[in-house]
């Protein structure tokens, strides 16, 4: 069934859209993914609803299985790409695990808004925003309507 309302507080959430991941070799264009959400986010931004922008800024703390990586990230790895043309009113969240919930302040930030629909945006749809899906539906499975975007 096709969606054809909003809840009267969704928010969208945009997940990885920073210059070090955008940059990767992927499986779909970049600049498609990048243009899309940027759309995406404008609109909810006309329509008073929040925008999340999540990126990830370093790694789980105590993590040490996978070692240290051979090489140094770029300084502006991190940087949300200027496509999406970050506001003042957005919210912006940075994540050291795969999914945008654990270790960060999402659930409370959305709780306290009053968000009761989540729309899932983002660049890998099998990490980032699956890990968020997921966590989102283990989060929130009676207050929330999820729905992620492909």
């Amino acid at each position: 069934m096709p969606l054809t309302t909003l809840d009267t507080i969704a928010a969208l959430l945009v997940i990885d859209l920073q210059k070090g991941i955008v940059g990767l070799p992927l499986a779909h264009p970049a600049g498609e993914i990048v243009a899309r959400s940027a759309q995406l986010a404008s609109a909810f931004r006309e329509r008073g609803l929040p925008v999340v922008l999540v990126n990830v800024t370093g790694r789980a703390p105590g993590r040490t299985g996978a070692g240290n990586p051979k090489f140094s990230f770029p300084p502006d790895w991190t940087e949300l790409v200027p496509e999406l043309d970050t506001q003042p009113g957005d919210i912006l969240v940075g994540k050291q695990r795969v999914g945008a919930f654990i270790g960060t302040s999402l659930d409370e930030i959305l709780r306290q808004r009053g968000v009761t629909q989540i729309f899932l945006a983002g660049i890998a749809t099998s990490a980032g925003v699956e890990a968020t899906a997921r966590s989102a539906n283990d989060h929130m499975a009676t207050t929330w309507r999820l729905l992620w975007m492909r």
